[in-house]
């Protein structure tokens, strides 16, 4: 078969990019994981210096459909690390692309961790565990609420919970029961997928001020959408979808300052 000198170097570039990340890929898989830093810890050093702490999600496929498939972990790593306050990576492989081995790739910018997936096992916490995340999300719809023996199995190793709800009486029964954690509020409706910041602002409302680290996850396009999530109260916010599609959003969201 000919091959045109322009279509040989644009194959030998492929193959250096892939051989690159496949050297990197082996190399962590015969490594033991690294405990990441406290996310709880990092946004409070966050918000004592006043601003928001940022967490830049590595996310490839979304409920919405495809992101983006060109950009792989290192590189998104590489390029928000400077302004994140933490990373949370999808491991859940089906309906998001997901792997463990994204947390890896993340733990090598020394920063907290979260492990996000739809947790229903103790085997998905011994995953983000072996891995090295130091948070793992818990949805509190998806297990009806019945969440006391995971977040009991999540800080037997170690792991910060990240409780995640998306209406207003569960975000009030998980900030009275669990007033040590992070609520995370997500502003997309987990039964029809639907997204709205002013319901994700109605849940902060009814759970600020009562001593838990409250995390914006969802919807957050840009800085005026993180403004306004900063001026109801939110002490960090959860950014996958546009930071994805544009990486370089990361240094104008980390200049957003608490409200």
């Amino acid at each position: 078969m000919y091959l045109n000198p322009e279509s040989t170097f644009s194959l030998m570039g492929f193959l250096d990019d892939v051989k690159r990340l496949t050297e990197l890929r082996v190399k962590l898989m015969n490594e033991t994981a690294n405990r990441a830093p406290s996310l709880i810890k990092a946004i409070e050093d966050r918000n004592s210096e006043g601003y928001v702490g940022l967490i830049a999600e590595y996310k490839r496929v979304s409920p919405s459909g495809v992101i983006r498939l060109d950009l792989d972990a290192y590189g998104y790593f590489s390029q928000v690390s400077p302004y994140a306050t933490g990373f949370s990576v999808l491991t859940e492989p089906f309906f998001f692309t997901g792997h463990p081995l994204f947390i890896r790739i993340a733990s090598m910018f020394n920063k907290p961790i979260l492990y996000k997936d739809f947790v229903i096992h103790e085997s998905q916490v011994e995953e983000a565990y072996s891995n090295g995340a130091s948070a793992i999300l818990i949805i509190y719809r998806l297990l009806n609420g019945n969440i006391g023996w995971l977040v009991d199995a999540a800080r037997r190793r170690g792991l910060e919970p990240l409780i995640e709800v998306d209406n207003v009486k569960d975000a009030a029964d998980a900030a009275k029961d669990y007033p040590e954690f992070m609520i995370g509020v997500n502003s997309r409706d987990l039964g029809d997928l639907s997204i709205s910041l002013e319901r994700s602002i109605d849940i902060i409302r009814a759970i600020r001020g009562r001593g838990v680290l409250v995390i914006a996850e969802s919807g957050v396009r840009g800085k005026s959408d993180a403004e306004v999530l900063a001026k109801e109260g939110v002490n960090a916010i959860l950014v996958g979808t546009a930071l994805m599609r544009n990486p370089t959003l990361a240094k104008e969201l980390h200049e957003v300052r608490v409200g």
